[in-house]
């Protein structure tokens, strides 16, 4: 494993019914967590990201159609509103900034489609640059690390996953060629993407399949190329469920995807081609909508939406598998989880 960043670890739990944002310290020896600030979110609380300058963050305001900036404190883990938008488009539902922080980009679940606004130096969410609907359902965002690509997926019925080109001066989004990305079949339903460390290979899990699709990533064009389709349920499992998230280890050896319904975490070993096999699975708090994998690579924390819980794990070093720590109430609808390194 590599080194360890350095600074002091916070995870960040975002509430969507207590309209909140809370922060815990991590001990990075064993992985436990203190609550250390509760701030107001100023809405329903949905997806966060942080600026590339480390004292910003911004919300998607699930179950709404406004967006949030704010001014972190890194010592207190306490978020200032710095300013709210109404973008008039329905539940966006996930949102990531430019490797600058020059611009945020927001998908949207209900409204459909994608957004960019300039942010301002101060941190504030400016001007809306642009705005493409791309069809109901989107639900996650990914910018390549060179800023030069941006790709879309939308759950079913839309069903898909677009491909942009992303001018990394201007802001604005072209479609790719191609355009869209058909999934295996028209059940699938693309909900979230990662790409493993090397950047080759991209993951998608797919929140009506119960599935996770691997694609080779074409670092000239911008396209993904689907070359496996695996389950994310035990074998002989025939209750269904709705997958929600899913993450690669920064080792790069193992990648981890959540059920809703089972109610698990699938754990994974990942080979030198990208392919995919299970090893596992571990249980964990009721409709685990999010979890996320700390910098050091060492503890998992996963919340259950319906359960108000959020477990902490710990990443065997040996083998990937999750052994559970403890469990932390953390609130009502816990929507997402961010683990972050602060300086």
């Amino acid at each position: 494993m590599a080194d360890s960043p350095s600074g002091r670890t916070m995870v960040f739990v975002s509430l969507t019914g207590d309209e909140q944002i809370k922060a815990y310290d991590q001990d990075r020896e064993t992985g436990s967590l203190t609550l250390r600030s509760t701030s107001d979110a100023h809405g329903p609380s949905g997806a966060l990201c942080l600026h590339p300058a480390g004292n910003l963050m911004y919300n998607a305001h699930v179950e709404s159609t406004t967006l949030a900036a704010y001014g972190l404190d890194s010592r207190s883990g306490e978020l200032s509103l710095i300013n709210k938008v109404d973008t008039g488009i329905d539940i966006p539902a996930h949102l990531v900034t430019d490797r600058r922080g020059k611009f945020l980009l927001t998908v949207y679940y209900g409204g459909g489609g994608i957004t960019v606004h300039r942010l301002g130096e101060d941190g504030a969410i400016g001007e809306l640059l642009q705005y493409i609907n791309t069809g109901e359902k989107a639900h996650a965002v990914y910018l390549t690390v060179e800023d030069r690509f941006v790709i879309v997926p939308h759950v079913c019925p839309t069903n898909k996953t677009c491909q942009f080109r992303f001018d990394a001066e201007t802001g604005r989004l072209t479609p790719n060629d191609p355009a869209v990305l058909s999934p295996p079949d028209d059940e699938t339903g693309p909900r979230h993407i990662c790409f493993r460390p090397a950047g080759d290979v991209a993951y998608i899990v797919n929140e009506q399949g119960n599935t996770v699709t691997a694609h080779r990533f074409d670092a000239e064009s911008g396209t993904l190329t689907i070359f496996e389709n695996v389950s994310t349920l035990p074998d002989g499992y025939e209750e269904g469920g709705f997958t929600a998230h899913v993450e690669v280890h920064r080792n790069g050896k193992w990648a981890y995807a959540s059920n809703r319904g089972h109610d698990s975490i699938v754990g994974y070993d990942v080979a030198a081609d990208g392919a995919l096999s299970a090893f596992g699975h571990v249980s964990v708090p009721a409709s685990p909508r999010s979890f996320n994998i700390d910098p050091d690579g060492r503890y998992l924390y996963c919340a259950g939406e319906a359960a108000g819980v959020m477990t902490a794990y710990r990443v065997d070093p040996s083998d990937g598998s999750l052994h559970p720590i403890r469990d932390y109430t953390v609130g009502d609808k816990p929507f997402w989880v961010m683990a972050t390194t602060l300086g």
